[in-house]
């Protein structure tokens, strides 16, 4: 298996500003149709996502944006309002990587070694985070090619590895746990 570069920024993203904007929904008016809610509950009211997992889903909550970027770039604040993690991440013809946000940690993880309720994916890089309940974080999420990298609060982590190349059908979102809240949300990128 080939392990991931793992190089730790101060600031900045991997590809700059230069991909178009594809949406940039005011989350005033319910999302456009190429937007799925395929577990949990989205509010979209007053400029902000409310997001809550719904226990008899036994799963967590997940927004799809069905737009296959090959190369991409998502940008939102959230606040954690009692879930435990945020997670965005791309499929193909299954998952193929994610970052995954919780109070303590941020990681990049690769989906190619995930059996489903018995062993999760390898994280690629990780670094610590300090999130409070109730504070508004940014975060911008991108890939390209088999690159993954996650800005968070101004700090970066990048990882490569050839799953995370594979062709991408969609991106979501995920909440796990009790409530979040997400805002200003931007997806830009390439077919």
């Amino acid at each position: 298996m080939k392990l991931a570069a793992l190089t730790l920024l101060i600031t900045g993203t991997l590809f700059g500003d230069e991909l178009p904007v594809i949406t940039q929904p005011d989350l005033k008016t319910p999302l456009p149709k190429e937007w799925v809610v395929r577990e949990g509950k989205w509010e979209v009211k007053d400029g902000v996502m409310s997001v809550a997992e719904l226990p008899e889903n036994k799963h967590v909550a997940v927004l799809w944006h069905n737009v296959p970027l090959q190369t991409g770039a998502v940008e939102c604040e959230f606040m954690f309002d009692g879930a435990k993690v945020f997670i965005l991440g791309c499929d193909g013809d299954r998952h193929i990587g994610r970052v995954v946000i919780n109070p303590k940690s941020v990681k990049i993880v690769d989906d190619s070694t995930e059996i489903k309720g018995k062993q999760p994916g390898t994280s690629l890089a990780e670094m610590k985070a300090d999130l409070k309940t109730g504070e508004w974080h940014k975060v911008r999420y991108e890939w390209n090619a088999s690159r993954m990298g996650v800005t968070l609060d101004g700090k970066s982590i990048e990882a490569t590895h050839e799953n995370l190349g594979k062709k991408k059908a969609r991106w979501w979102f995920a909440v796990g746990g009790a409530t979040m809240k997400v805002r200003g949300v931007k997806v830009m990128g390439s077919q």
